[in-house]
């Protein structure tokens, strides 16, 4: 192989490295919509990460179990959301600046009164950093009660 031949491959292989492509981010959806969860306050743990986490659905039922809730006052709101996990923040599930290593899988949550206590937490302490997706596979923090339902804009 020639120089030249070898600079081109290292090249080409830098270029690709470089890609502008965020791995984690899935193409947001029209459908779906997105909620703001409350998660644990932060006295809880001391970790500020933990107040809240996104979700995202096209699921008719959820959302509109959601909207329900948020007609609510917030004292008032009973339900928590309870799905299996997928890697990733998936473009959206955030707090401020910081990005989850997780999301709920889309259309594999729902809106639930009970779970079983395996599943409870706090969404940065707990789920992130002791790794719930391949030790539980599912979240369902007790006291995570829909807050708000958000936009997101697609970079």
């Amino acid at each position: 192989m020639n120089i030249k031949t070898l600079i081109f491959f290292c090249a080409a292989l830098m270029m690709a490295g470089c890609s502008n492509d965020d791995g984690d981010k899935n193409k947001l959806e029209p459908e779906w919509r997105y909620f703001r969860f409350s998660s644990c306050p932060s006295e809880t743990h001391g970790r500020w990460q933990d107040s809240s986490f996104v979700a995202a659905t096209a699921n008719a039922a959820v959302i509109q179990q959601c909207l329900n809730q948020l007609s609510l006052p917030l004292e008032q709101r009973t339900l928590f959301p309870l799905g299996q996990l997928g890697e990733g923040y998936a473009g959206y599930n955030t707090n401020a600046s910081h990005q989850f290593s997780w999301h709920l899988i889309e259309n594999d949550w729902e809106l639930v009164e009970l779970g079983a206590e395996i599943y409870d937490g706090c969404a940065y302490s707990d789920v992130e950093l002791t790794n719930y997706i391949e030790s539980v596979g599912r979240y369902g923090g007790w006291g995570s009660r829909v807050l708000e339902e958000i936009t997101l804009d697609e970079d």
